[in-house]
């Protein structure tokens, strides 16, 4: 009977285990770095920009075992004579294996970027489009 009843509790034990196994995943996939700069290697991060400055953005997507799409766009967060929100055109979607490293380049309108404050928003998709995560660098024109 004793012996039963270890086997038992041991049975139990081990569904119980086997069914958080399922459910538990310790790497969620992220995000895990956003920076921009003005060169393509980021070689030091900026936060000030020029008019006629080409804007650089290096994300860094971790602990993704499955394809999916990073998103990244320019915000007009507070430039004068703009309504705040993504602005028009400038929006790059790109299509990564999985983990990955996800560059994004945005050049100058011919007028020259506006000055006031924005923001450089990277989302992270899943192949059904839905989002997972998003990380933004704000950044001002001068």
């Amino acid at each position: 009977m004793r012996t039963q009843r270890r086997n038992l509790a041991f049975s139990l034990g081990l569904l119980l285990v086997a069914a958080l196994a399922c459910k538990f995943n310790a790497s969620t996939a992220n995000i895990s770095s956003l920076k921009i700069g003005k060169d393509k290697d980021i070689s030091q991060e900026a936060s000030s920009f020029g008019p006629n400055d080409t804007i650089y953005a290096v994300a860094e997507i971790s602990n993704a075992s499955e394809k999916l799409k990073a998103k990244g766009r320019l915000v007009f967060d507070d430039v004068p004579g703009q309504q705040s929100g993504p602005i028009p055109g400038l929006e790059k979607t790109l299509d990564l294996p999985g983990s990955a490293t996800a560059n994004f380049t945005f050049s100058p309108p011919a007028s020259g970027w506006p000055p006031g404050k924005y923001k450089l928003e990277v989302l992270m998709l899943n192949e059904d489009g839905e989002q997972k995560d998003q990380k933004a660098a704000s950044f001002t024109v001068s």
